[in-house]
């Protein structure tokens, strides 16, 4: 059995039952040779439509009558390489991503590092999220999935008709996410023997190819596409807190912070706060992906750095001193929170108690936040108070840092 991942399916009938017409969320294709019998995905009718296949493109034979001769429909899975630094973290990043770029998505299957997505058809979406997104390492083209056999990946591949036109490039990488029995090296070789044979002209190039094939093996199945964008992880190293022109100890890394601001959903242009703001370091990666940002620290002593770290980012912002339990901004103004309040025996701490400061602060996040908006904060203990503030969690999420210090990340909405 093949599920073909990514395809085009033209409507050849005068009339198409409902779900065909711009409702389909996912395809599965038995293959019968050249033919398959395509069930859609919508519960209330159970409809199938006998097929033939053409490279990516299906054309469905039914008597049915169509609104509209020769629609296309367009149906077109992303597989996400996560990078499994942490268990739920980068799943729920690139969710929150795609509601925040108004994208309809369903998932289809999330394994481990894996995750997979119908969008329907939005193809400059792998490039926007590859520039926004900390988690991931690549995103990548579905076009097939198959069972954890050698045999069966090969006949996948020679039924794909993996296309690469004449006097371009392409390579074939293999990424074991679950030990196998698979060797990596015969797999590259094998698969590429199948797309060489098929695209006469076509050459081999493992340094800078045109087309990146890759081989996802994960613990159930075997998922095969196209590099369509890789995550520039390199950046995060390049801005890791040491490296900056402040530092202060305790700061939590780039690829974090621009991970919890994501979960935020927030949209280009958009005001984010940070009302214990440090050394910047969140505030800097919300201004990276297009929004306005504001940090408030009560420590007046520490607002310079957070400047010079701003500065050295090249975007607009505003920092001043001020409580976060008294917070200098006016009601329903704010479009986003997100903030690492001080925490542990090193970090100074203006109030009674740190669950007092987290309380007050609560409190005035969410007068300032518009509602609808969300607010991520993280904590060294499971942060009370949230309901009484008026918040509805959303996601919580625990990073363990070294044997005597976890974080947790709670997302809330107003």
């Amino acid at each position: 059995m093949v599920k073909i991942l990514s395809i085009h399916i033209y409507l050849a009938t005068r009339r198409a039952p409902r779900p065909i017409h711009g409702t389909i969320v996912a395809v599965q294709c038995l293959w019968y040779g050249q033919h398959a019998t395509v069930t859609s995905y919508d519960p209330g009718s159970g409809h199938e439509y006998h097929v033939v296949l053409v490279g990516n493109n299906v054309w469905v034979l039914t008597k049915c009558r169509t609104q509209r001769r020769g629609q296309l429909v367009t149906i077109m899975i992303l597989t996400f390489e996560l990078s499994g630094e942490h268990e739920t973290l980068p799943k729920n990043e690139v969710l929150a991503c795609m509601r925040a770029l108004e994208v309809e998505h369903r998932v289809v299957k999330s394994s481990g590092q894996c995750l997979m997505l119908d969008i329907g058809d939005y193809a400059r979406i792998p490039l926007i999220l590859s520039a926004r997104l900390a988690m991931t390492h690549r995103i990548i083209s579905g076009i097939f999935e198959c069972s954890i056999s050698e045999s069966d990946i090969i006949q996948s591949a020679c039924d794909a008709e993996i296309k690469v036109p004449p006097g371009e490039t392409f390579s074939v990488r293999v990424k074991q996410m679950q030990r196998s029995h698979l060797s990596s090296t015969d797999l590259e070789k094998r698969i590429g023997e199948v797309i060489f044979e098929h695209n006469p002209g076509a050459r081999v190039n493992l340094k800078d190819p045109d087309h990146n094939f890759r081989l996802l093996v994960t613990n159930r199945s075997c998922i095969f596409g196209e590099v369509l964008a890789s995550v520039d992880r390199k950046q995060f190293w390049e801005r890791k807190p040491h490296k900056k022109p402040f530092f202060y100890p305790g700061t939590i890394l780039p690829e974090v912070s621009r991970a919890i601001v994501n979960l935020c959903e927030i949209r280009s242009n958009n005001l984010v706060l940070d009302p214990f703001c440090g050394t910047g370091g969140i505030l800097v990666e919300a201004g990276m992906i297009g929004a306005r940002v504001i940090g408030i620290d009560v420590q007046e002593s520490m607002l310079p750095g957070a400047e010079m770290n701003l500065e050295d980012s090249g975007f607009e912002y505003h920092v001043l001193c001020g409580d976060a339990c008294n917070l200098p901004i006016a009601d329903h103004s704010v479009d986003a929170v997100v903030t690492d309040p001080p925490y542990g025996r090193s970090a100074v701490v203006m109030a009674e108690s740190v669950e007092s400061l987290y309380r007050g602060a609560l409190f005035e996040i969410y007068r300032v936040l518009k509602r609808g908006g969300h607010a991520v904060v993280i904590s060294d203990f499971e942060l009370q108070g949230v309901d009484d503030a008026g918040f509805v969690v959303v996601g919580r999420h625990a990073q363990r840092v070294h044997r005597s210090l976890t974080r947790y990340v709670v997302v809330l909405r107003k």
